[in-house]
């Protein structure tokens, strides 16, 4: 009974605080440290941007498509460059190979000197002429004479009058037709212009070179045939 009990041991008894349940205090112990952890795996994502997990931060970002696109795109751009610049070299190559050959063979057959044919080869190419009808146009005119001079006044290679000379630059005089470039250019640039009046006729611009327009017209415009036998001599050196 209690009047038998000890009150010191009663009044202990009184205020002891009561047993909790083992498991409560170990779950209590850990629960926070676990919220941490989960919190801070949820909130990495958004520190790195929210495309890549908290683990893989610091590594380098593997290659897009769009990626390996540009960069293959400018591997085939520097390929296919390489390749334009090879491909015109070997064309220019091919190119000096041919016209050395074509100087060569000119050399030989008319019998003139290297700097000459050279001459004749590269201003016929610039003013718009077939080499090769140039080369007849010059064996024809004055048979490769730098000097040589007409009856009727004609002077040079390709046997240029001087006011022919003087109405396509102002200020030429006789004497610059015996300069080789000089003739040359004048006289090769009145055929591109006799071939560009006949509309591509070389015929008809060589016998104009040779007679002159106006006659060859006057002739054309009577139905009459303003052949001479000149443009063939010319066509066949």
């Amino acid at each position: 009974s209690s009047e038998n009990l000890d009150p010191t041991v009663e009044r202990r008894r009184a205020y002891r605080k009561p047993r909790r349940a083992p498991g409560r205090s170990f779950l209590r112990r850990f629960r926070q440290p676990i919220i941490g952890l989960s919190l801070a795996g949820r909130a990495a994502p958004l520190l790195n941007g929210g495309t890549k997990p908290a683990d893989q931060a610091g590594k380098h970002p593997s290659p897009t498509e769009a990626d390996q696109a540009r960069s293959a795109s400018g591997s085939t751009s520097d390929t296919g460059d390489l390749e334009d610049r090879i491909a015109d070299q070997i064309g220019k190559q091919h190119q000096t190979a041919k016209v050395a050959s074509f100087v060569d063979d000119a050399v030989n057959k008319y019998d003139i000197s290297p700097q000459l044919a050279t001459d004749i080869y590269q201003i016929a190419q610039e003013e718009g002429i077939d080499p090769k009808l140039a080369f007849g146009l010059v064996k024809t005119e004055s048979a490769f004479k730098t000097r040589a001079i007409s009856h009727v006044g004609a002077r040079g290679l390709t046997q240029v009058m001087p006011r022919t000379a003087r109405w396509m630059v102002p200020g030429t005089t006789a004497e610059d037709l015996y300069d080789q470039k000089t003739n040359l250019r004048l006289g090769f640039k009145y055929l591109n212009q006799m071939i560009d009046k006949y509309e591509g006729d070389v015929r008809l611009a060589l016998l104009a070179y040779n007679r002159g327009p106006g006659t060859v017209d006057k002739i054309l415009r009577r139905g009459g045939d303003p052949n001479n036998g000149y443009a063939d001599k010319v066509l066949r050196g």
